[in-house]
């Protein structure tokens, strides 16, 4: 699992009020697209709890938007299908034989997976585990919390299930520190 992006997200809050909270999205191979979304201490405005429709629906359209460039989208997915593959090997034979049919084959190849790319992006939006952050100090649990909320539906109804910091890293298989955000980052 590797931190994809960090950073405090400001949104207007209820009555419009100024509001932020600390975003952290981890992105693996083998788990499912995570945001931890963390309460801030300093100035948080709206609660992460009673904001999170509006966060949460922010997020997913950011998330669901083509971050990335064509090419580097086209270099992370070189050879991930068995289709593109197929097309690799008949683009090398075709190199072989001077066949100026090359730049059509490679473009169709770039299309395509550049649109698997696309697919696969959507699929890890709509299967992302939501987790929901209160540091120490901060909120009602004096220890602090951790959520996972879970979406109904297509309508993205959360629902919460708290759990502890071990419970989290037991369900997931990942290190307490791809969990844990600073004191310090939360009370910027």
């Amino acid at each position: 699992m590797a931190i994809k992006q960090d950073f405090v997200y400001s949104f207007s809050g209820f009555g419009n009020t100024p509001s932020r909270c600390h975003i952290r999205i981890l992105e693996g191979a083998k788990h499912p697209l995570i945001v931890l979304c963390s309460q801030m201490a300093k100035d948080p405005g709206t609660s992460v709890t009673n904001a999170f429709e509006l966060i949460s629906e922010d997020l997913k359209s950011f998330l669901e938007k083509d971050n990335v460039t064509l090419v580097a989208a086209i270099s992370q997915y070189v050879k991930a299908s068995r289709f593109t593959r197929m097309l690799d090997d008949l683009v090398r034979k075709l190199k072989e034989s001077k066949n100026l049919t090359i730049f059509a084959l490679e473009s169709i190849k770039l299309a395509l997976e550049y649109r698997e790319q696309q697919k696969e992006k959507t699929g890890a939006v709509n299967n992302l585990l939501w987790v929901e952050h209160y540091g120490p100090g901060i909120g009602l649990a004096a220890e602090g919390s951790f959520a996972v909320v879970t979406f109904e539906g297509d309508s993205w109804s959360p629902q919460w299930r708290y759990v502890s910091l071990e419970a989290l890293v037991a369900e997931e298989a990942l290190p307490a520190s791809e969990f844990t955000v600073s004191l310090e980052a939360l009370q910027a």
